[in-house]
């Protein structure tokens, strides 16, 4: 006999089935605006991996492999790609946005250092590399355009978007830029000059309104240069020494020293020579003079958050070998982007015209919550700054040389950082060790039924955070990474 209480019981079954029923409906829907990669394309991955040292035209394979994602997962109008993967707690328009944001700084590197703006794909099939960022640009900054990339908010994921979109249009500004008509080009201004005066997480953040700033005024537009003076000048208060800056003020050190600081900063110093330049100059040299003991023949200690990134890790050294070639020189950093990527993509890294979410494969456990199906495209970080160097330099035409720990075991202090790296020459593994710091590597918690369930039934990510695992253990090693790596 059913009592009064069953009423309610009822409901909850039936609101718990409807809200499954269209996270499914949700899922699905976004399988179906996903294309299918080309599995013949996947025999690229194969060729990088023939051999023991990658040649120029096995990058170049790379290249084209990662447009070949692009051309697949891009909407029809190309300014955004549904990469396959899980999603972020950003919303879908800007998980599409970063599809494209994260990927057509490496079309403009391509470009720029004179290789060609039209390229060939698969099965005869031909793109302009050009006209491919100049349609997605335009679609995504028109308010009325079905893929507009919405208005830019405080905290907002689309301020580092906005970055990358400033870079690519810095990279393509002869071929893209002068082509755009007047009202076209004030559409473009509008829509990045939203980050000018917008609230920023208080870490690294700080560059991107300061980038775009100086992108927008070398193109000769109006930009608030007060506002960029206010977010650099915060920055620069996390600097600690020796090149190496805390992300925020909570004194926290990991790879986005490499991937996002060094690197907006190299940029910044391409864009306005004029801006700040001895200490950019020489926070990254005495960088480079540390971090370069960081990268081996099988990865790197990977500790800290956005693990997906893994493959920008080589990125500063390879923008340095230019800059600071005693430092750094162009066969050490060659080395260092052989090393990286052929130690991941042989791992899974890299798969379907994207790159996977995880430090192998996929794994949600290391998956940061801000993290989307396009997010670990900033992997091609290294890709860029090795496609922004003519075909014909150094860095391309020198033999590739040895990493430090294929030359000798070492050990070196940071003080700045509070790391100690060991270096084994015999087994080419590499440690930091952070004294005081938790002794004992905390495991990681799993992504189990409940919060795929949640993550189903609510539509956000509830992947587990797992903080101190990256950040307080008192030694990460390159042979045994915190998230484990199946070989």
């Amino acid at each position: 006999m059913k009592g009064p209480t069953a009423r309610p019981a009822t409901r909850l079954i039936l609101l718990l089935g409807t809200l499954a029923l269209l996270g499914a409906l949700y899922v699905l829907r976004e399988r179906a605006s996903q294309g299918s990669f080309p599995a013949a394309s996947e025999g690229r991955l194969r060729a990088f991996l023939s051999n023991s040292a990658p040649r120029a035209a096995a990058y170049d394979n790379l290249f084209l492999y990662f447009v070949e994602g692009f051309e697949t997962y891009r909407s029809a109008g190309g300014a955004r790609a549904a990469y396959p993967g899980l999603r972020s707690r950003n919303g879908m328009v800007a998980d599409g946005l970063e599809g494209f944001s994260r990927v057509v700084p490496l079309m403009g590197a391509w470009v720029r250092s004179g290789r060609p703006s039209r390229i060939a794909l698969g099965e005869g099939r031909a793109v302009d590399l050009s006209a491919t960022f100049q349609r997605g640009l335009i679609a995504g900054t028109d308010r009325r355009s079905p893929e507009y990339w919405g208005d830019i908010r405080d905290l907002d994921q689309r301020i580092v978007e906005a970055a990358d979109i400033g870079l690519a249009l810095w990279l393509f500004r002869d071929s893209v830029w002068g082509r755009l008509a007047p009202v076209q080009r004030d559409q473009v201004v509008g829509w990045l000059r939203q980050v000018e005066r917008r609230r920023v997480s208080d870490n690294n953040w700080h560059l991107f309104p300061v980038f775009v700033s100086a992108v927008l005024r070398s193109l000769g537009e109006p930009a608030h240069r007060t506002d960029a003076l206010r977010h650099y000048a915060r920055f620069k208060q996390f600097y600690r020494g020796r090149g190496w800056f805390s992300d925020g003020p909570s004194e926290i050190f990991d790879y986005y020293n490499a991937w996002s600081m060094h690197y907006t900063l190299y940029w910044l110093a391409r864009v306005d020579p004029d801006w700040d330049p001895l200490f950019i100059a020489e926070a990254r040299r005495q960088f480079l003079a540390t971090y370069r003991y960081l990268l081996g023949p099988s990865g790197f200690p990977i500790m800290g958050r956005s693990v997906c990134y893994r493959m920008a890790a080589p990125a500063i050294l390879v923008l340095g070998q230019q800059t600071d070639p005693d430092v750094i020189a162009p066969a050490e950093a060659r080395r260092a982007l052989d090393a990286i990527w052929s130690y991941f993509i042989a791992r899974g890294a890299v798969e379907s015209g994207r790159v996977t979410q995880g430090y192998c494969g996929t794994d949600a456990r290391v998956l940061d919550n801000y993290s989307g199906p396009a997010s670990c495209q900033w992997a091609l970080r290294s890709l860029i700054a090795a496609f922004a160097q003519p075909a014909n330099s150094a860095f391309w035409t020198t033999a590739p040389g040895r990493l430090p720990v294929e030359q000798a075991s070492y050990t070196i202090t940071i003080p700045e950082a509070c790391w100690t790296i060991v270096g084994k020459q015999t087994t080419g593994a590499i440690r930091i060790h952070k004294p005081g710091a938790s002794p004992k590597l905390l495991p990681l918690t799993d992504y189990g039924w409940a919060r795929q369930l949640a993550s189903t039934l609510l539509w956000r990510p509830f992947r587990p955070d797992n903080h101190d695992s990256k950040y307080t253990a008192n030694t990460y090693d390159s042979a045994q990474p915190f998230c484990g790596c199946a070989p």
